[in-house]
């Protein structure tokens, strides 16, 4: 990492962890199907129900003497066909595999990582449920 606390690329590999992390998980996988329908961009005319990183944002959390930085994660999920139901299931999923997440990256140790927000919501077509599950990930230097 460099003295401010972000590294070229940290930010992209941590990000493609947690998503190798997550669509490994066999709960996850229970619910999003195996290989897991959980994408890092839009994909056109998925199956349902899946899952999107839509956002990804670092902060430097640098401490006395530790440099650091701190990723927000937010995922997008939709379902269609079993209501509200399947959209809780979706995000239970996701947030005992973050629970379970165990990451190992280079130049970096996970200091915390754990969910901040997760709700389900009717969308826009009024035919289908959007979830919103945002995680939070701090990480130093190792």
């Amino acid at each position: 990492m460099s003295g401010d606390g972000f590294s070229p690329g940290a930010d992209a590999a941590l990000a493609d962890a947690v998503l190798d992390a997550l669509r490994a998980d066999p709960v996850v996988q229970a619910v999003l199907g195996n290989p897991a329908r959980l994408f890092d961009d839009e994909t056109s005319d998925p199956a349902f129900p899946y899952a999107v990183l839509e956002r990804h944002e670092q902060f430097s959390a640098d401490a006395s003497l530790v440099c650091g930085a701190e990723h927000r994660l937010s995922f997008a999920t939709h379902s269609k066909y079993y209501g509200s139901s399947e959209a809780k299931e979706v995000l239970g999923a996701l947030r005992a595999a973050v629970d379970r997440l165990s990451l190992v990256l280079t130049g970096q140790r996970i200091v915390i990582a754990h969910v901040t927000y997760s709700d389900a919501m009717r969308a826009r077509d009024r035919r289908s449920f959007r979830g919103v599950l945002r995680m939070r990930i701090v990480t130093e230097e190792a």
